[in-house]
């Protein structure tokens, strides 16, 4: 199938938020959260820091995702109020991704229903979307809420399935639009057909080795095949 087929056949689009919609990091970057992260754990565990959670040095989700094998639900919390916080901070400089309001208007021509489905805080994401004037094109979030455990971040198919419950729609019904591998993970075992987006290099290889049906370098193509898919329905 070509993407124009993919799209054809859903009537959800599952869209991640850090990259495919924008670059949450790029004015706030990441390593510096992550070592702002790692600075509450010592805090909390007399200036110790385990070296599953030291070796982490450019991912806070992934730390963030570590952090609940500790068994510490008090410093959970602490690190997931951090790392919301610092997301909301970063969400102030991020970069929107070319063609990625492209996508959201075309999805809503074409009928299609759009959630984003994201590791990321709810809050920061509503944040953005309201600055950016986007909110209209969105139909759900399904993200980090405050009181989620972090063990059900993607690659978990958790909030995969907080999105289709959102719009009533079934796997079959949808595809979801990620740039990493655990995104394409978390889609297969959902059921959920993924589209990779690779921007950047090397992603087109291990996103179409884990799985992605069809791998994109530009989310202008996305939005080209909705709109041909658009043009194309009965009327």
């Amino acid at each position: 199938m070509n993407l124009a087929e993919v799209v054809a056949a859903s009537r959800c689009l599952l869209i991640d938020f850090d990259g495919p919609l924008c670059s949450v990091f790029a004015g706030h970057p990441a390593p510096a959260i992550a070592k702002e992260l790692q600075a509450v754990i010592r805090h909390h565990r007399g200036g110790e820091l385990p070296p599953a959670l030291a070796e982490v040095r450019n991912d806070p989700l992934l730390l963030l995702a570590r952090v609940p094998e500790l068994g510490d639900e008090h410093l959970t919390k602490a690190v997931a109020n951090v790392e919301r916080d610092e997301e909301r901070a970063a969400i102030r400089s991020a970069a929107p991704t070319a063609g990625a309001e492209d996508v959201l208007r075309a999805a809503q021509a074409a009928g299609r229903a759009a959630v984003i489905v994201s590791n990321n805080a709810e809050a920061a994401i509503g944040d953005y979307l309201q600055a950016h004037h986007l909110t209209e094109y969105v139909q759900g979030v399904a993200g980090r809420a405050d009181d989620m455990n972090p063990r059900f971040l993607k690659p978990h198919p958790f909030l995969l399935e907080r999105g289709l419950t959102m719009v009533g729609a079934r796997p079959d019904d949808v595809i979801f639009v990620g740039d990493s591998v655990t995104d394409v993970e978390a889609g297969r075992v959902a059921g959920i057909p993924t589209i990779g987006y690779a921007n950047k290099p090397g992603k087109r290889e291990r996103l179409a080795e884990a799985g992605a049906v069809i791998v994109i370098d530009s989310m202008y193509q996305l939005a080209e095949a909705l709109v041909q898919v658009s043009a194309e329905a009965p009327r």
